[in-house]
């Protein structure tokens, strides 16, 4: 496994304040993905807070204030928070490029004209994903504000223990060895959490969410993207094509996410060393480059600030079984974890570099112990909610979701008989470590981005 971390003088500040118990924390409430929805709305002066789990009150974050000063133009850092619109500023886009960490970004894309720019002249600032630090955990915090202790999906697979069910969130299937049957609860039942998309349609602020066609129009996108509309493209440029049609098409304030998966892909299959990743890399860029620096109108770009972020960053492992470890071949382990009505044992779910176990009463310490041995960083689900590692504030779906113990592992992928798709995967995260839980929050208006005499 590759360790090597790119840092600045921001990053390391961050990683300071997040490692402890081995691993590093999500910064929730700070700087973390939970607060960029808020702070995009924000910048077109709309609340998007959710309700609190005690139905008190709403809660809306945000990032620190300094993330977007420059970007806006304000005088101070202050003057730039979340809660004061911008007028001149009338459209918003939210960028998503899958699995481009804060690593790679400063050191495979620095180089590149669209990622190049925002360091010339806009700001870049560390973030931590959310944990598992994974596009099932993660993209449902972009939608929503939320991290997963609220809206409860707690990786690509998530338990609903009260249906006997592990069900695949993005794909709302319900997955049982090889065959998918279709869960017993909608996907707004999966995904917690309200997305922000009503409340800024509330506000006449027209919101729009463009990615690949094929993850358009399904029982889950409709629920995650309510209130928004559903633009697809196909492939990256035409993609970046779309996005600058809908800007310049736009009639009045707008706010819109952009999901790239390309990066994300090559990475899990060829690594993210490898002459594919950086010829996927080099494809994305110049495409959302050509389209946003060199085609946009003039007076668009002005009005538009580009955000741009990652759910998540990569590490590299081996393709193979020697890269993996499987609890439930380990025999003092599946004999101690809890059955389901069948008399099988529950598999393991979550994501395949956290992963969560159910466990027979009693049985805790010795699974401990026995993955411990194996060089297994474990939590029992107190201390999971004690140190907030899924957020804090647990609703009561986390609490039902989360398991018994709770894992990861340094340098291994966590799998199981229904996930050999994973061992051969080269590029994976979902885990606690600075490679895969950093990504960064670049800011600036397109105008400043564009051409050397704008």
């Amino acid at each position: 496994m590759t360790s090597e971390m790119y840092e600045t003088d921001a990053s390391a500040a961050l990683l300071e304040r997040c490692r402890r118990d081995e691993i590093v924390h999500p910064d929730y409430g700070g700087y973390c993905i939970e607060g960029v929805p808020g702070t995009a709305a924000g910048v077109l002066g709309v609340d998007v807070g959710q309700p609190d789990p005690s139905g008190v009150s709403d809660v809306s974050a945000s990032l620190p204030a300094e993330t977007l000063g420059g970007a806006v133009g304000a005088s101070s850092p202050a003057e730039a928070h979340s809660d004061v619109s911008h007028p001149d500023l009338s459209q918003v886009v939210v960028l998503v490029i899958d699995g481009l960490g804060w690593h790679r970004f400063h050191r495979d894309a620095s180089d590149r004209r669209f990622v190049g720019r925002f360091l010339e002249r806009g700001s870049v600032t560390p973030l931590t994903s959310v944990l598992p630090s994974s596009t099932g955990a993660a993209i449902p915090t972009l939608h929503t504000g939320a991290p997963p202790a609220e809206h409860g999906v707690l990786g690509w697979d998530v338990r609903l223990p009260e249906h006997d069910a592990i069900v695949e969130a993005f794909p709302h299937a319900v997955r049982d060895g090889v065959e998918e049957t279709t869960p017993p609860i909608p996907p707004s039942g999966v995904v917690r959490s309200e997305p922000i998309y009503p409340a800024l349609e509330a506000a006449d602020v027209e919101t729009r969410v463009v990615q690949p066609a094929g993850t358009l129009g399904t029982a889950y996108a409709n629920a995650t993207f309510r209130g928004a509309t559903q633009v697809p493209y196909d492939g990256i440029e035409d993609g970046a094509e779309v996005l600058r049609s809908v800007l310049e098409s736009s009639a009045g304030p707008s706010y819109t996410y952009v999901y790239v998966p390309d990066v994300d892909a090559v990475s899990h299959t060829s690594g993210s060393d490898s002459a594919a990743y950086h010829e996927v890399l080099e494809t994305v860029c110049s495409a959302l480059a050509r389209a946003l620096y060199d085609d946009l109108d003039a007076a668009t770009a002005r009005e538009t600030l580009l955000l741009v972020t990652a759910d998540h960053g990569f590490v590299d492992f081996d393709p193979g079984p020697e890269g993996c470890l499987d609890p439930t071949t380990i025999q003092a382990v599946a004999d101690a974890l809890e059955r389901r009505p069948n008399g099988d044992p529950v598999p393991p779910w979550g994501d395949y570099r956290v992963s969560h176990l159910a466990v027979r009463d009693g049985e805790r310490a010795t699974v401990r112990r026995t993955l411990e041995a194996r060089g297994a960083i474990v939590f029992d689900d107190e201390t999971v909610t004690d140190v907030e590692l899924f957020g804090p504030a647990p609703s009561s779906a986390f609490q039902r979701r989360c398991g018994d113990l709770v894992c990861t592992h340094p340098e291994r992928k966590i799998v199981h008989p229904a996930a050999e798709r994973i061992v051969p995967k080269i590029g994976m995260h979902g885990g606690p470590t600075a490679r895969e839980l950093l990504v960064p929050f670049a800011a600036a208006r397109v105008s400043r981005l564009r051409c050397e005499n704008e």
